[in-house]
């Protein structure tokens, strides 16, 4: 119950919340604050257009910062109001210690969950078939072509491992 950083665990509300207001086969536009993200990244560019099912497979498959910001912009129309769907989405789920800061889960003062809320989260976002499919892919290959990796090096390393998202920062 003691809150800590949750790093790209966050990812799994954004994908959750995301695909309350769109649908796999919609495409948007990369937004600049998306393309300016760090760390792990698909590589998008402002104003480039991109389907959801891509920005989805590169928020739960390779962890992709960039790919879950344009996730929440488009979702939200900015990124400040995705987060308060999200944090609105963690009240309904109860989840008393969990607040979200961001949509991409990079450390932030107060973007925290506890390891109860995070098994609740998880239970919950796997319930979702195409988020349960997605999160147990080690690898994926998006539209036009390219093949991004898994950050779970857990997947195919256990007989019955459905998935979940992993998640690591300096926090």
């Amino acid at each position: 119950d003691a809150p800590r950083a949750m790093a790209s665990i966050t990812k799994l509300m954004t994908a959750l919340v995301a695909l309350e207001h769109l649908s796999l086969d919609d495409v948007v536009r990369v937004p600049p604050v998306a393309a300016r993200i760090g760390e792990s990244t698909l590589d998008l560019r402002a104003g480039q257009r991109i389907s959801v099912r891509d920005l989805l497979i590169g928020t739960l498959v390779p962890s992709a910062n960039d790919a879950a910001t344009t996730l929440a912009v488009a979702a939200g129309g900015s990124e400040a109001r995705f987060v308060t769907l999200m944090n609105r989405k963690a009240a309904d789920l109860g989840l008393r210690g969990t607040h979200y800061r961001n949509p991409h889960g990079l450390d932030e003062p107060g973007h925290v969950s506890t390891a109860r809320d995070i098994a609740v989260l998880v239970r919950d976002a796997l319930r979702v078939p195409v988020i349960r499919r997605y999160a147990g892919m080690s690898r994926a290959t998006l539209s036009d072509g390219r093949v991004v990796e898994s950050t779970d090096n857990l997947l195919g390393r256990f007989g019955g491992l459905v998935g979940g998202k992993t998640g690591h920062t300096s926090g």
